[in-house]
């Protein structure tokens, strides 16, 4: 037999199927023995990514072990994770990955995570979930805004979402009217960890933190090295205008790569700007101490708009990032965003030495589109994210 690309595919098809009907029997002679040990209505499974603990699931965690003793909240974390001690001191956790963690997913009959189906990191788990419609209470409290036209988060590639957290109004409004979900999934509740947002004492700090992309996440790191995204946010930390103006005004400079980029981190050098590593410091402890956020187009800028502190947008790759990342949504940058979008180094400097010369005051106008798109600001997200799980549930 002569092997070609369509019997390699067809062969990958045929054990990528076999091992999803090996998981379902498995799941399915496994169900009732972990609803009987973990089924109790006071179980609830939380989860981020397993590595890390400083999320809208480890601020919701924490407000459940301080406010509603009738719930048993577990956390799910790796016992490697530099942050699993800040979590075990406040309440219970599973080793993420372990096998009771397997049998817990099953068993617990409330499930939520900040990252879509973050507590079911099996392949086929995950994909059951999202096909299947389940009794349990599957909850998506979201790593961020959603604010591109995410098909991945359309109700017919999650069918098992009980409730779908979201943070602001506009967005409530958009994935209402265009996801397709019913029965009141997606609810405005406003993130769990936006309860602790203005909790911040601000120093003379500037926070430079790009997200990730899809084409460089999993390549080599000559390759990174060579790309226009690691050449144009390394231009920026040794920029000598930008370095003459923080010296100028004694601002500390910190530089943080995504989540999915840290492995990257190595590879940028500055005398003049730090490079924060993953497990050193926290995003939300970033944020909140800074007074201008340089982003392109992470969806921290919600966070940190949310503080009324003033944004600037780096987008170099604008064109290619909206071609080849997700489809754009209802949010424009230029009509709805809370700073100035710079494409070129020499604007995005023009524009931060603007922001030092005002104090590091956000405009009148931007000021007036976070009103508009944060309606709720009265620190009491978690307590909404609770009584809305608690009526799906029939128990409050």
């Amino acid at each position: 037999m002569v092997f070609t690309m369509n019997n390699v595919k067809d062969y990958l098809k045929i054990k990528s199927k076999f091992k999803y009907i090996t998981f379902l029997f498995i799941y399915f002679s496994l169900y009732p023995i972990c609803k009987l040990m973990y089924g109790s209505k006071k179980n609830w499974l939380i989860c981020e990514r397993g590595a890390d603990a400083q999320d809208n699931a480890f601020v919701f965690f924490k407000y459940l072990v301080e406010n509603h003793k009738q719930v048993n909240p577990i956390f799910l974390i790796k016992k490697s994770s530099p942050e699993f001690e800040k979590v075990a001191k406040i309440g219970k956790t599973i080793e993420f990955g372990s096998f009771r963690h397997f049998l817990m997913v099953i068993g617990c009959p409330v499930k939520i995570s900040s990252h879509l189906f973050g507590y079911a990191p099996w392949k086929h788990m995950s994909l059951y979930f999202r096909r299947n419609k389940t009794h349990d209470t599957h909850v998506f409290l979201q790593h961020g805004i959603t604010k591109n036209d995410h098909k991945g988060l359309y109700s017919e590639a999650c069918k098992s979402l009980k409730l779908f957290v979201c943070g602001a109004l506009p967005e409530f409004n958009a994935i209402y009217s265009l996801f397709n979900y019913k029965n009141n999934v997606p609810q405005y509740t406003g993130f769990a960890r936006y309860d602790l947002l203005e909790d911040s004492q601000t120093k003379k700090q500037i926070l430079i933190m790009p997200t990730w992309r899809a084409d460089l996440s999993n390549v080599d790191k000559t390759t990174f090295f060579q790309s226009d995204y690691y050449n144009a946010w390394n231009s920026l930390l040794n920029n000598d205008e930008m370095a003459k103006l923080c010296a100028v005004h004694n601002i500390c400079v910190k530089f943080y790569l995504h989540y999915s980029m840290q492995k990257y981190a190595d590879l940028f050098k500055s005398k003049q700007v730090k490079i924060v590593k993953f497990g050193e410091e926290t995003v939300q402890s970033l944020l909140k101490e800074s007074s201008l956020l340089i982003t392109d187009f992470s969806s921290v800028y919600f966070d940190f708009a949310y503080m009324m502190k003033p944004v600037v947008y780096y987008q170099f790759d604008e064109n290619t990032f909206n071609n080849e990342h997700y489809e754009k949504g209802y949010f424009d940058y230029r009509r709805d965003g809370f700073g100035t979008v710079c494409n070129d180094l020499a604007s995005l400097t023009d524009s931060v030495d603007g922001i030092i010369r005002n104090n590091f005051k956000i405009d009148d106008k931007y000021k007036t589109r976070v009103s508009r798109f944060f309606v709720f600001r009265d620190k009491n997200n978690c307590e909404r994210i609770y009584n809305c799980i608690c009526n799906l549930r029939g128990e409050k």
